[in-house]
């Protein structure tokens, strides 16, 4: 019983801040101008999309019409403010820290799942939380393939790359600089390429890896028509031991 009048409590308390982040949301996208370019993505769906550095995900729910716009986060920021934010607004939480890796990922990927499966979409960023590292994570197929939905990868136009540093800075400084550069560019469009599809076929290894060389490919392409820059590399954990 407690445990579920948490869950209510935290809940209720999330809402209030998401529609905050909504209305911001739509007030964004409309001073700078949102494009799609593509078809709509229909749900349920995993949305791959490529990691600037900046305010991506207040694009990609525009475009795509999904208004819930829930996303997989990293819980690994310092500051508690930032962290109880990305839960209001994203609601799936994973870790890079070794000590809680094995108690929180697996659920956070079994809750997403669920929810993918039940007809929602989700967006998740491959190339991580370190985007200059240039690396492709598999957390956006394997959330496809066991969910038996498309993949569908996600380019934006005209976006502001940052680079390494900002995410050290605090909130009161970092936010205010991506939002100034975000506005200087006016408008951007938002790419939606064709739905990379899982194969049951395959086993999930074999799967994950097909989808991920796809994606690969794919977001070469969009690095390399809208910024002209290498695209993110994916390396198959297995084949690199």
């Amino acid at each position: 019983m407690k445990k579920l009048l948490r869950a209510v409590f935290v809940g209720l308390g999330l809402e209030p801040v998401w529609f905050m982040y909504w209305l911001f949301m739509w007030v964004l996208t409309s001073l700078v101008r949102t494009q799609r370019a593509g078809s709509c993505p229909k749900r349920p769906c995993v949305l791959a999309v490529i990691h600037l550095g900046g305010l991506e995900p207040l694009f990609v729910t525009r475009a795509s019409r999904h208004w819930r716009g829930w996303a997989l986060y990293t819980l690994d920021w310092p500051n508690p403010l930032v962290r109880f934010l990305c839960q209001a607004f994203w609601r799936f939480g994973v870790t890079q820290d070794p000590k809680r890796k094995a108690a929180i990922n697996p659920k956070t990927i079994k809750r997403a799942t669920e929810y993918l499966r039940s007809g929602g979409s989700l967006m998740v960023f491959p190339e991580g939380v370190r985007l200059w590292e240039r690396r492709l994570y598999p957390g956006a197929a394997l959330l496809a393939r066991r969910a038996g939905v498309p993949l569908i990868p996600v380019g934006l136009e005209n976006a502001p790359i940052h680079e390494p540093g900002p995410e050290k800075l605090p909130v009161w400084r970092g936010f205010p600089r991506a939002l100034w550069k975000t506005v200087r560019k006016r408008r951007v469009v938002v790419h939606f390429a064709e739905a990379i599809l899982p194969d049951p076929k395959l086993s999930e290894e074999e799967d994950v890896d097909r989808m991920m060389r796809e994606l690969e490919r794919v977001f070469r392409d969009f690095y390399q028509r809208f910024y002209g820059v290498p695209g993110p590399v994916w390396i198959n954990p297995r084949r690199a031991r």
